[in-house]
């Protein structure tokens, strides 16, 4: 494992405090000089709505569905992304970031992690609400996931509230 850091994912979710911790990718990969990728992982519905509504809705309207929730995800993200360099538009920070992906799935852990090896991160950035170990341990988690498989580092960020 190499200790530099040249290549960070940011695992985005799109939950209150995300701007935090987009703009803490963002200064963490200008400072570094490495290159950020943002990546959302969203539900993959496609399963359950075609066994609940599958003789009621023709497949173009799911998938169009579908494709419509992916588009709003990256325009959200695209969105914290322009209001972080507006308002720092004086400073005129790099600009860091070389993607923005959205992808579907159930198991979020390891569609990060397999985006982190396809990218060749060097770190994955999360944040982290701090619900404590008991919910983790009772209701299961994406951080403890990502910590008991990651294997490279991996950099928590807290988020209040």
């Amino acid at each position: 494992m190499s200790n530099s850091i040249r290549n960070i994912l940011y695992a985005a979710d799109l939950g209150d405090g995300s701007e935090q911790v987009l703009a803490y990718a963002i200064d963490l990969a200008n400072r570094l000089g490495a290159s950020l990728q943002v990546l959302r992982v969203i539900p993959d519905h496609r399963e359950k709505s075609l066994v609940e509504i599958d003789s009621h809705v023709p497949q173009e309207a799911l998938d169009q569905y579908h494709d419509d929730r992916i588009a709003r995800a990256k325009a959200h993200i695209e969105a914290q992304i322009a209001a972080f360099y507006a308002v720092r538009a004086s400073e005129k920070p790099a600009r860091p970031i070389g993607e923005v992906a959205i992808k579907e799935g159930d198991d979020v852990a390891d569609i990060v992690l397999e985006q982190a090896r396809s990218s060749a991160a060097d770190l994955v950035l999360m944040g982290s609400r701090g619900d404590g170990l008991l919910v983790g341990l009772l209701f299961g988690s994406v951080v403890h996931d990502m910590v008991r498989q990651a294997r490279i580092p991996l950099l928590l960020v807290p988020v209040e509230g």
